[in-house]
């Protein structure tokens, strides 16, 4: 049996730990998006736009903008994510009771993400066109995004008119087998798979309101379901696991009440329970579909140098678009039946010591805690979007282009104060512009002492990490890049004989660092340099090792020429 399998026993979880009354009786089912029929993506394109009309794409954009600051870099990032995405596809319920969040698996399309079917005009688009770098194709054409001001959907694609190869989906499932907290989890994949996608895809993705791109919430719909993953790889484990500390350093637990939502963390470890009414569907019945390196168009290839790799490694999918198998699925096949041992021990200690069990939702363990009140998903009354207080789209600065901010936080507040009403949520503004004017001196203290204290962190951060200067466009310049190359740059892909049918350009492992620290995208998040530098380091051991054992990805399928992406 797979990993995976547990997905499937999703609708039955019940009758562990909680009173029976928070299991949810209907689960939105989140599938992959390239598996929905075309009817099913219609329907929900007809869906999103209606969400986009009644101004709730403006709203769920605010939202992230203005509580930036405290749900990235700290462990409350997950469950609050999870949170979020539950907030968004219930409003979508109430304009079609059918309506699910799909999500992209991100990782099949690591080598080459340019070429995703999800990136064509049947879904989402490509790249941004023109001097505006505006979507011309896709779901959002034509569509005006109003926060925080008019403006078309911006994509700028990291790589000119293609993306830079992202993380691949061995280095994130070694991050799943090789995490044993939520404390190591979290900055794990924020700070890889996270990064990498909203860096690829720029424009609106890289601002603090990306959740104006549906690529926003495809993508964390696969963040989540990669933390359900890692919960049910180790349920005993993983399963309730909330450690670590918020964005002032205070230890969080499962009590811990979600910034604007006001809901314990509890309340959302659990899909099908306390209201999170949602499941991941499994693929692992459809047939892979691959192609072996040895034919191409009916032509003979040479034939590939020693040692001969067992089928599915021999060969590479032919269509990636095509393989309805969630990808943890498949390397987990093929890390258990390649890699020495010590290799998978290291990496995968998991998969190693635990090669053959599948767990199911009987191995669950009770919840620690009962929550007090499930989670409430009909938070909004009308059919259109709250409002949003004025303040709020006054930004200084072009947002459309490399402008980083930093946002107050916003107090934790019950739900219910927000149901249908004005959100009473700080204003959104830029570290340089003004504060803006309040008639309520609570909320002008309030909002001074946020500033001030946005200004010490910034302080100390800048001494601490010491940054080089970067010029306007928030990259390495040529100079920097020299002094950065061996952390930041591409991986040494060695001299090694061509094993992975790349034309002599590679190892069997390829994996270029794929997430550039750009000075903008750091302190927008105020992740520390030390950290992504050990982050790096580990990544490269990890290919390094690939490399040694001989692994090629069996999603490696257009991953040429990758010496020139720098």
């Amino acid at each position: 049996m797979k990993l995976t399998a547990a997905f499937v026993a999703l609708a039955a979880l019940a009758g562990i730990g909680a009173d029976a009354q928070s299991i949810c009786t209907t689960n939105a089912a989140r599938k992959e998006i390239r598996s929905m029929s075309p009817a099913e993506w219609s329907r929900t394109a007809n869906t999103l736009k209606s969400m986009q009309d009644y101004g709730w794409f403006q709203w769920f954009a605010y939202l992230h903008a203005a509580n930036f600051n405290v749900i990235h870099n700290c462990e409350i990032f997950f469950p609050w994510h999870r949170r979020f995405l539950l907030d968004f596809e219930s409003v979508g319920r109430r304009f079609d009771s059918s309506f699910a969040l799909p999500y992209w698996d991100e990782v099949r399309d690591y080598a080459n993400p340019a070429a995703s079917a999800v990136l064509t005009p049947a879904y989402l688009g490509g790249n941004g066109a023109g001097s505006n770098g505006c979507v011309s194709s896709g779901l959002q054409t034509g569509w005006s995004m109003t926060y925080p001001q008019a403006h078309c959907l911006h994509r700028q694609y990291n790589n000119g008119n293609t993306i830079k190869p992202m993380y691949s989906p061995e280095y994130m499932q070694s991050i799943l087998s090789r995490s044993t907290s939520m404390a190591q989890l979290r900055p794990a994949i924020e700070y890889s798979l996270h990064g990498a996608v909203h860096l690829a895809l720029g424009g609106d993705m890289v601002q603090t309101y990306s959740p104006n791109d549906f690529a926003f919430w495809l993508h964390h719909a696969n963040i989540d379901r990669l933390w359900f993953v890692w919960q049910m790889q180790n349920p005993n484990q993983n399963f309730w696991s909330m450690n670590g500390a918020d964005t002032k350093g205070t230890p969080i637990s499962l009590n811990t009440a979600l910034p604007y939502y006001g809901d314990a963390i509890i309340n959302t470890m659990y899909p099908s329970r306390n209201g999170m009414c949602f499941s991941y569907e499994n693929y692992s019945t459809v047939t892979r579909t691959k192609r072996s390196l040895s034919t191409s168009n009916g032509q003979k290839c040479i034939p590939r140098p020693a040692p001969t790799l067992p089928d599915l490694i021999d060969g590479v999918f032919d269509d990636v678009n095509s393989v309805l198998e969630n990808s943890e699925s498949v390397v987990k096949d093929t890390i258990v039946n390649t890699l020495p041992h010590h290799v998978l021990s290291k990496w995968f200690p998991t998969l190693a010591n635990n090669s053959t069990t599948t767990y199911t939702a009987a191995d669950i363990p009770e919840q620690p805690v009962i929550a007090e009140k499930p989670i409430e998903d009909n938070l909004y009354s009308e059919m259109s979007a709250p409002y949003l207080p004025s303040e709020s789209f006054d930004i200084a600065g072009d947002n459309m282009g490399s402008t980083y901010y930093s946002e107050p936080e916003v107090d934790v507040t019950d739900a219910t104060e927000y149901s249908g009403s004005t959100a009473d949520v700080s204003t959104v503004y830029t570290s340089s512009a003004p504060a803006p004017t309040s008639t309520d001196a609570d909320a002008d203290s309030s909002l001074e002492e946020s500033l001030s204290e946005s200004a010490s962190v910034s302080e100390d951060y800048s001494a601490a990490v010491a940054l080089p200067s970067h010029d306007a466009e928030d990259t390495f310049n040529a100079s920097e890049a020299a002094d950065y190359s061996e952390e930041y740059q591409i991986f040494d892909l060695g001299s090694s004989p061509d094993t992975n049918g790349l034309d002599g350009q590679g190892p069997a492992y390829p994996m270029p660092v794929p997430f550039p620290p750009t000075r903008g995208y750091i302190e927008m998040h105020k992740y520390s340099v030390r950290e992504i530098k050990e982050h790096y380091a580990m990544a490269k051991q990890f290919v390094s090792e690939m490399n040694g054992a001989n692994f090629q990805s069996p999603y490696a399928k257009g991953a040429k020429d990758l010496t020139n992406v720098n």
